[in-house]
Parts: structure tokens; sequence; C-alpha cells
């Protein structure tokens, strides 16, 4: 089998989105990890991407926390009998006979570093289809998303939104909810306009933001509550605006809330976007200042240092 998972960007609701009832807007990206698999001898996995690689077996589950994460959850479920599964076969994943490889090259850079584009929720949501087709001879349903959300989150201690993951699964455009089950809702976004990212000043690890957001609202449970209100607030604003000058404005006052955020909890945000692009649009995603991004029309040239991306209208696609 072969398929393709895109990669993700969340452009607005940065960290409401790890709160119950949080809202997000994120966007799939044309970079793909491609995930294989054909028949073994026994059941491994292998991960590839520029400078590393690591080989997983059930009897050698510490190369990766993340695919030790996918093969639990799977396992677990099916031995509940979890009707989003195809095979109950996954019960014993060690039955398997097969050898899955994931390929994230694509979201690194010419220099190694990651583009920050959700790589490991990609893999994860693409190991879970491979693992559930190899069990049942069939891509598996939408509902097994919630499945990869599961294991994500299993493998960053608990924590993680899931937008990441439901984004890579389903594709395209969508608004999303946080909680303990979070919703996807397909939402028509970006028509004429494309995406141009570039790089911040270093890579920012999500785990350790998060953690300090948790940390800082711990300590300041009011605040937190006021920014969850207000961050909701102002990304459905942007998602109702009726003209090109409400939505700039609209964005420009989420880019400000994350601002104020990231200075209070000790990850900064600011970012000064390269020449050539214009700064009502641009603003840092995700986590920190890891990547900008500037909405821009799609006949727009990328300046210098700045890539270009179109949003993947597929979330995982099924190759062969």
């Amino acid at each position: 089998m072969r398929l393709s998972v895109p990669g993700n960007i969340l452009l607005l609701g940065e960290y409401a989105v790890l709160e119950e009832g949080g809202i997000g807007l994120a966007v799939a990206v044309d970079r793909r990890v491609v995930v294989t698999g054909r028949p073994a001898a026994a059941f491994e996995v292998h991960g590839a991407w520029p400078g590393g690689s690591f080989r997983w077996t059930p009897a050698e589950p510490g190369a990766s926390g993340l695919v030790t994460s996918v093969v639990g959850t799977l396992e677990a479920e099916a031995a509940l009998a979890d009707p989003a599964l195809a095979d109950p076969a996954l019960a014993d994943p060690g039955a398997l006979r097969v050898r899955i490889d994931i390929d994230s090259s694509a979201f690194f850079d010419a220099s190694g570093r990651k583009t920050g584009l959700g790589s490991s929720a990609a893999a994860a949501a693409g190991l879970t289809a491979a693992l559930l087709a190899a069990a049942g001879g069939a891509p598996p349903g939408p509902a097994a998303a919630e499945l990869a959300v599961r294991a994500h989150r299993g493998a960053q201690g608990g924590r993680g939104s899931g937008y990441d993951v439901l984004c890579s699964w389903h594709g395209g455009a969508g608004v999303f909810r946080g909680g303990e089950t979070p919703v996807w809702e397909p939402r028509v976004f970006g028509e004429r306009r494309r995406l141009f990212l570039y790089p911040g000043p270093q890579p920012v690890k999500t785990l350790t933001a998060v953690m300090r957001y948790a940390a800082w609202k711990k300590g300041n449970a009011g605040a937190a509550r006021t920014f969850l209100e207000e961050s909701n607030e102002r990304v459905l604003a942007f998602l109702s605006a009726a003209t090109a000058g409400e939505s700039a404005a609209r964005w420009s006052a989420c880019r400000e809330l994350g601002i104020q955020l990231g200075d209070a909890i000790g990850v900064p945000a600011r970012m000064s976007p390269p020449p050539g692009l214009d700064p009502a649009w641009c603003k840092p995603v995700g986590a920190g200042n890891e990547l900008g991004v500037c909405l821009v029309p799609e006949e727009a040239a990328a300046p210098a240092g700045v890539s270009a991306f179109s949003i993947s209208p597929e979330g995982i696609r099924w190759e062969g």
C-alpha cells in the first residue's frame, strides 16, 4: 500500500484550541508525509527524514514513542471491539506481517530544519490509517481519525488539541473546536489566496510551549478565561468578516492577542516579516515564533526566503 498525508497549519486560535470549546482555523498544506507498506516476515516500522531514521519493532518499542503510542492505542481499541476498526487482528499487532515505512523528508528545509508543518501529527494519521488497512484489508473510514488523535495525544503525554491530526486526516480548511472529543468542521477558506511561509529565529518545541501555557493558566485562572473568550470572539469575527478591510483588521487582532499571550507565558510570538510581504496579513502561527504566515493573492510572487504553499484539498490520499 502507499498513502500520503498533508501537513497542517493552525492559522488562528493558538493555545485556545487546547481548551474545551476553544476555536481555531486550520488548513492542510501541500507537503506530504509518505507512508508505504509491504509484506514482511515480522511487524516493523521504519522512519526516515533528512539526517535521521529509526527502526521500530514490538521488541524494541523505544525507537519511537509515536509509533509505540499508535500501536498501543489501536491494540487497546481492537480489544474493546471498537466499531471504527475493520478487523480485531490489531488486538495483537505483533502478529501482523508487514513493514511500514514513513518518510517525512518533505517537512524539512534544505538545511535539515523542520518547517513547522505538523510532521508528527501527519505521521500519526498516516500510520494509524496504514495499520488499520493492513489489518482489515481496506482503507478505514472517517471515524478512525479519532483514534489517530488519541494516539498522537498519548505520544505527547496526554497533551495536544488534536487540530493537527484532524486537519491532516481530512484536508482542506476547517474550523476546529477543542476538547476531550474535538470537532472538525470543513470550511471554505483561502479562495484566490496562497500561503507564504517564512521561518522564525529558531525552532520551538510545541510540548514545551504547551507546558508553559498550562503553568501560566494554573496561576492565572481569570486571565486564562479572559484569553479563551477573547480568542474565540476574534476568530469568529474573522470568519464572519464581510469585506477585505474587515478581514485584515480582524486578522491583525488575532495576531496581537497571540503576541500578548506569548509574552505572558514566556514563549515569544513576535516576528518581523521579510521585505516584500504586507505586514497587515502576516502573523506567527502555532506556538511561539518558529513559523510565520502571510495570506497573499494567488498571483503574488514569493520574496526571497519565503516559501509559497497551496491549501491541500485532500487529506489522506491512497495512492496504491
